[in-house]
Formats: C-alpha cells, structure tokens, sequence
C-alpha cells in the first residue's frame, strides 16, 4: 500500500497561541513588565480592536531583544523574523510585544496532537521548527495511509482538519504527499502553486515546478542556490550529483532524495509517556465466549500488575472487542474509587459480555484505562504483610456493583452542604466516595430547617384568616387543614449581591417569611410568605418570570398560580415537612 503523508504548517504558531491564551491583550503595553492584575480593563469594542492589534514575540539573549513571532500584519508591514525590536518598532512604532513561552507552546502543542488523534494515531512534530524557531512557525506530520477512505477523500480531508484548527484560533495551511519532505513542501506554498495534493511519479512534472525552498535547507544554502541561479528543483535535478555533493554538501542530495521517496526519513511520532492500554492480536480469530473470557482475563491481569508496580489504580476502564468484519463492541466500567483488582474488575466486565457478539470471531482485544490515579498506602501494622483489603475497598467494591447494576448514570450520592441561607441552595449531591464535610462550626447557630423540601413549592388557598392576617385554616392538596399552631415569621432576604441597584432591599419581591405550621393531624408544615406587593409597579407575573430572576434562584422555580394575587395579598404555598 502506497504510504500518504499529511503535513499541517501553522505559519503563525506563536501569535495564535499567545491570542487564544489571552483573548484581549492590551495593545499598548510590554507583558513582560506589566502583571496581568495591574492591566487597565477594556471594553468589548477596545478588546475586539486589541484582539487584531498588530504584536510580535520577542526573545531575549546576548544579540539583544529578537522578534521570534510575526503576526500576519506585522510581516505584511516588512517585520522579518530574527530582526531587532528597535528595528521593528522603526517601521512600527506602536507595535507591542510578548516575551516568548516555551511552556506556553508545549500545552497548546500536546492539545493540538490530542485533537489530531481522531484523524491519525501516527502523528509526529516538526522538531526542527521548534529548535529553529526565529519565525513563529510550527506543523505536525499525519501519516494516513490507509484510513483517508474514512473521511471521504484527500480533500475532504484538508478540508475538515483546516476547519477544526481554525475554529480553536490557529491559521493553518495542509498539503499531502506520497512523502514526508514532498507534504511539507506542499503545505508551504500553496499560494505560488494551486497543488497541494502531490502523488509521485504520476505528477513528477509538477513535483519539479516546486521552489527549492521546499526542500528544508538551511538559509545559508539557499542563499547559495539563489545565487546560482538555482530557484526550482528541475533546476537542481537535472544538476550532476557529484558536483552537488562538492559544493554544496551532503544536505542538498538528501533532502532531494527524501522528497522523492528515494532515502527514508525518520519521524519522531508522539506516543503517550505512559499509556495504560494493552492489545491483542490473534491469528485465529476468536470464536466463542470461552475463550473471549480468557484472553480479557489475562489482559486485565496484566493491566492490573502494571498499575500496582506504579502505586496507581484506574478509575475508567474500556473494552473493545474488534471482529474481523471490522465491528467494534466497546464496554465501559467506571470505578467510585481508584482500583488494581482483576477480581473485581473482571467481575464487572463479566457481566457486560454477554451481550458482546462474537459473530466470525474476534481478531482484536483492547484493554485501555483512560482515567487513573495515584493510591496512598497507609501501614496498619508492624507485620511485614500488609492485609489485601480492608473495609474502605470492600465498601468501594459495593458501590461500584451497585451502581453497575443501577446504569450508566450516578445514581448513588451522598447529600453535601453549600455555604448559602436559601433552603434551597443550602444542601446538594456528592459522589457516593467523596469524603462527607461539617454542615457548619460548633458554636454556629442555624434555624430549625425541615427534612424534606417540597420541589417545587406547593402553592395553598387561605380559607380563614386571623385579626393579624395570618391563616387560620387552608386547604393543600385538596385537605382542608385547621391550623393549631404557628410559629414565625422567619424572614430570608435574597442574596444581596444580585441586588446591589435595588432600593428597599429587605421589602423586596424576592423576601420570604417561613412559618412552623400545626395541622390537626400533627404534621409540622414550613409555609412560605411572599409579603404584599406595596409598589404597584411590581406584580406577581415579574417575580414569577424566570428571566428577571438570578441563576441561583432559577434552579429552584416557583408555581405560577391560576389567579394573580391581588397588590395587597400575599402568595403562600408549602416549601416542606417537618414530620
């Protein structure tokens, strides 16, 4: 099978990174001077304008300050890579500058390979534009032989990985050969030649119409051939090759030949420091479950071992079983703790594989555990033989069987508590492992609070009301009830930092008042008070509307009963139960 390179050039790897790093830099200031905190705020208008403000990146050593990053108007104002700031800002006076960041450039260059791992699991960096790198250039190597039929065609292709990398905010430029050199050339002058997909030897002609500078040679050696008046490679094929070798060097003839596929180049392709992932081939594919079942028993062991020499259990593990019609099942296992238990795990694979159909058998078996984490060992005792187990992973390994057997969805939690006076607000769901925390400090006080909130709250009728206003028999739920005793009212103003504009704050449409309410049949129900509406402004419609409340309280939304209240009424309903 003929091999195809693809190459992506990034032209301006450095200023895309530092604008998606930092989507509003300020245009007139040094970063390297100013701290982020001290920069003066901007407006959306000013911070679009920055965004396209002309800025390059700067090294610092012993020749002085050297632009090492041009955006694209920075080099359509004549701005040459390696020139000295002072010179730059000659032709720009109002240019700003970044200091350059490898560390930068490393995370930005790890996401872009993760992204590219959809299209090609054999994807390799060019080194020499990172020890090189006086331009702000940066491109990767894809090597698709075989899978470009998954994406459509070449085209496509290109087409697809171009529109991804601009939508995360880099420029790029593709081109795809039958060689590494040939992809790189392509990719480089698309603007000088309309081919950008090369295949050797059917378009030799057009390979030849290609500038030398597509060969990767060092400036100086161009400069060279440019003198000679060498400017394409037809001009230095058709040269003899020991004349070649005399006077320019064994580089000329090697990158020649790499381009044409005649020497083989050696990529650095990116693999993962530690992947946690095993695979099997079989030559006889595997027909039945029996031995299915042994083959994701000795993986999973194997797995398992690895990960106790590391001190490090897994929280996710994935199966997939690839038949040898091309048919994928995939089987996903997440743990509530960090595990390195083949019983355990094999327990809970075993009982996803019946459902995984062999059909003419299976030829591949992937292990892969995406989520893993460090273990902290604790010693129990002076014995020298630490017990395999203790309560904590028994408790664990219930857990996850559980929540195995319950779905895909967690549906085991513990309750948590949240820093907020909102009954509402004020409990949430942990994961069922998470360590439980204090509902508050010993010497806090809290009021009463029911067991159970109604979700939503349950709007009442009044159906007698006492000399001060407060009911003295309602119906819920369609129950008269008869009210024997009422404590409160408790008064809970909103979150005041969502109403810092509002005037008469502690009155607002918002304020609830809470009563301990006694029926006849001994429950305790905690009612809730909307005081009355005294500004005739304000209605029950604008305190009911989601969108003129804050997201807090959003969360947790409020009947809309049939008949508005009237200014001078109050809106009562059952936030929750005592007993």
């Amino acid at each position: 099978m003929k091999q195809r390179f693809l190459y992506l050039w990034l032209p301006h790897w450095k200023t895309d990174c530092h604008r998606n790093h930092n989507p509003h830099p300020h245009p007139e200031c040094d970063t390297r001077s100013t701290p982020k905190d001290k920069q003066a705020p901007q407006t959306n208008g000013r911070a679009a304008k920055a965004r396209n403000q002309t800025f390059v990146v700067t090294r610092n050593d012993h020749k002085g300050v050297l632009v090492c990053g041009l955006t694209a108007q920075a080099r359509a104002s004549g701005i040459l890579p390696a020139m000295r700031l002072a010179e730059a800002r000659s032709i720009l006076p109002d240019i700003a500058n970044i200091t350059e960041e490898p560390a930068l450039y490393e995370h930005y260059q790890a996401r872009i390979i993760r992204h590219l791992d959809r299209y090609s699991p054999w994807i390799a960096a060019d080194r020499a534009h990172a020890r090189e790198n006086l331009a702000g250039h940066n491109g990767f190597w894809l090597e698709m032989t075989g899978g470009i039929h998954l994406f459509g065609n070449e085209e496509t292709l290109m087409t697809q990985i171009e529109r991804d990398l601009r939508q995360m905010g880099f420029t790029c430029q593709t081109g795809m050969a039958d060689t590494a050199g040939a992809a790189w050339a392509c990719a480089q002058f698309p603007q000088d030649q309309p081919l950008r997909i090369l295949s050797l030897p059917a378009d030799h002609a057009q390979a030849r119409q290609l500038p030398v500078t597509g060969l990767r040679l060092p400036p100086a050696t161009l400069a060279i051939l440019h003198r000679l008046g060498i400017h394409h490679l037809h001009d230095l094929a058709d040269l003899p090759r020991a004349t070649l070798t005399t006077r320019l060097g064994p580089d000329v003839l090697e990158k020649l030949d790499q381009f044409y596929g005649r020497l083989p180049e050696h990529l650095n392709f990116h693999l993962p420091s530690q992947p946690w992932l095993l695979r099997q081939h079989y030559a006889e594919p595997l027909g039945d479950a029996a031995n299915l079942e042994a083959a994701i028993t000795q993986l999973v062991q194997s797995l398992c071992q690895n990960l106790q020499s590391d001190h490090k259990g897994l929280r996710r593990i994935i199966l997939r079983c690839i038949r040898v019609d091309g048919h994928t099942h995939t089987v996903t296992i997440t743990t509530s703790s960090p595990c390195q238990s083949a019983p355990h795990l094999l327990r809970l694979l075993g009982e996803k594989l019946p459902g995984v159909d062999t059909g003419f058998g299976i030829e591949e078996v992937i292990i892969f555990a995406p989520w893993v984490e460090n273990i902290a060992f604790r010693q129990i005792s002076l014995d020298a033989q630490q017990p395999a187990g203790n309560d904590t992973i028994a408790l664990n390994e219930l857990f996850d069987r559980i929540s195995h057997h319950l779905g895909p969805k967690d549906q085991l939690y513990r309750p948590s508590h949240h820093t907020s006076h909102l009954p509402e607000l004020a409990a949430g769901k942990k994961h069922i492992s998470a360590r439980g925390t204090r509902a508050r400090q010993p010497e806090t006080p809290l009021p009463n609070r029911p067991i159970r909130l109604i979700d939503p709250p349950e709007p009442i009728q009044i159906l007698q009301r006492g000399a001060n206003g407060l009911p003295l028999e309602i119906c819920w739920r369609r129950m008269p009830l008869k009210i024997l005793k009422l404590q409160g009212p408790e008064r809970i103003c909103p979150e005041w930092w969502h109403h810092l504009n509002q005037d008469d704050f502690a009155l607002g449409a918002e304020t609830r008042d809470y009563f301990h309410v006694h029926d006849q049949a001994g429950r305790w129900l905690w009612l809730c008070r909307h005081p009355a509406r005294r500004n005739p402004e304000i209605s029950f419609a604008d305190t009911a509307n989601p969108t003129n409340t804050t997201p807090a309280q959003q969360a947790f939304s409020w009947p809309q009963p049939q008949n508005t209240p009237q200014p001078d009424q109050d809106l009562w309903s059952v936030h929750g139960l005592f007993a």
